[in-house]
């Protein structure tokens, strides 16, 4: 009786570990079925989406083909510590909100109730024009027996062309402020599907030329919105000159929240993914949220990404689906098949923006006396003379193909204008004369116009 009781338990016991084995076998036949199922699923709507018509978009320092009816839009870029924000606007409502900030700073006090504009300084120059201002002091206490710090903020309010561009900083020294001059000269306006052939840098409908540095620390978001699907939220971001300590499978491991539900995540891959020959990680996950809706959460990584190039930023793609106005999620409007598909397409495309080095052009002869707009490229390479009698800048030496700036004019100002401190310069419209040939000789604007040569003025 006591031998039948072991043997009658050792046949339960190896049934029970046979069905097992039977349902994990089950389970890993069944994943691999699905899989391959997903796999045939995917080579099929890449194959449907040869025909997807995509437009190429400039971000930063490379570029990224999206679907041709894709939204794009930037959060602000930041260069050398300077925010930049970008508005669309005429030159008219550029003026009115340069006046309009000039006199809000100019009736506020800092903290020891002094004025707080503390400086205005104007640009005109390289096509660019308008303002920089420094103020608002602040005096900050230390740890005891330590001196009190000071700090002050400054912004700059410019128009290139077709856009303006606010540039602020909250604690800035002489050194950020010399560099803002230099900087500032490199900006010029970007239309949105505009894809440069120079080095440099794009951001919100702007672009910034060579030289930069990669301690400047550039960067720049892009969000993208699909038509027809708006749960879709996709985004691609870089920052260049630093780097993480993990990477993001090592992040992803280390995710407590993750880890705690990790059983609502299906990986439908997972791993290794190169950029170009550089070394970087993806994770694509099917999510299924507490309130039954399932979504993607899809993110790439470039990884040991080096510090000292402007090539190699901290950079991470992302796309993800279920969102909602509500704040809750909903069902993905993208199959799993039809996210994998779409993620490859742009993933595949992104790559370093190629440029083309400039080349020497023979440029046709302008005759002396030729009349070019404010706003239009400089025909030729010398001494420009504007055309409008009160203007203060009245001979500019330019550059061939150099963007003509407006003038500054003296406004005529009433007692109301100067008790308010309102600008006494204002940039406007003007017409510019060639007078004198770049000879590549360094003159004053009297050895333009003839004096002391043999040169005349048309």
């Amino acid at each position: 009786m006591t031998k039948a009781l072991p043997r009658k338990h050792s046949r339960w016991l190896a049934r029970l570990i046979i069905s097992a084995c039977l349902l994990l076998v089950c389970i890993a036949f069944t994943r691999k079925v699905q899989a391959a199922l997903l796999n045939y699923q995917v080579t099929n709507m890449t194959a449907e989406m040869q025909d997807l018509k995509m437009k190429p978009t400039c971000v930063g320092r490379f570029v990224i083909d999206l679907p041709a009816d894709a939204e794009v839009s930037y959060r602000g870029a930041m260069v050398a510590g300077w925010s930049i924000v970008t508005y669309e606007e005429t030159d008219e409502q550029f003026t009115a909100r340069l006046e309009e900030r000039e006199n809000q700073l100019s009736g506020q006090k800092n903290e020891r109730g002094m004025p707080s504009l503390e400086s205005t300084r104007q640009f005109d120059g390289h096509g660019v024009y308008g303002k920089v201002r420094v103020f608002d002091r602040q005096w900050i206490p230390g740890l005891p027996h330590e001196p009190i710090t000071e700090a002050v903020k400054a912004e700059a309010m410019i128009r290139v062309q077709k856009h303006s561009f606010n540039l602020s900083m909250k604690y800035v020294n002489d050194n950020d402020l010399k560099e803002l001059t230099k900087l500032v000269t490199q900006f010029r306006s970007r239309e949105e599907n505009e894809i440069p052939a120079e080095a440099g840098f794009c951001f919100d409908g702007g672009f910034i030329t060579e030289p930069l540095k990669v301690e400047q620390s550039e960067r720049t978001t892009m969000f993208v919105g699909l038509n027809g699907h708006p749960d879709v939220s996709i985004a691609l971001s870089m920052i260049a000159g630093i780097t993480t300590p993990k990477t993001l499978l090592q992040r992803d491991a280390d995710a407590p929240t993750i880890n705690a539900n990790r059983s609502r995540f299906h990986t439908l891959r997972r791993g290794a993914r190169a950029l170009n020959g550089e070394p970087g990680e993806e994770i694509l996950d099917r999510v299924h949220e507490f309130n039954g809706n399932y979504c993607h959460s899809f993110m790439w990584e470039l990884i040991h990404n080096k510090t000292d190039s402007v090539f190699t930023p901290q950079m991470s793609f992302e796309l993800s689906t279920g969102h909602s106005e509500s704040g809750t999620t909903v069902d993905s409007s993208l199959t799993d098949a039809q996210a994998l598909a779409l993620w490859d397409k742009m993933l595949s495309s992104l790559r370093v923006r190629p440029v083309v080095a400039a080349k020497p052009v023979a440029h046709a002869h302008v005759a002396l006396g030729t009349r070019a707009d404010s706003g239009m490229p400089c025909p030729a390479s010398g001494w420009w003379r504007c055309m409008d009698a009160l203007a203060q800048d009245s001979m500019r030496s330019f550059q061939h193909g150099q963007i003509l700036p407006k003038t500054s004019v003296q406004k005529q100002q009433s007692l109301l204008d100067r008790l308010k401190g309102t600008p006494d310069l204002i940039s406007k419209p003007t017409v510019w004369e060639f007078v004198r040939i770049d000879d590549g000789a360094k003159g004053s604007p009297e050895q333009a116009l003839g004096h002391g040569s043999t040169d005349k003025p048309a």
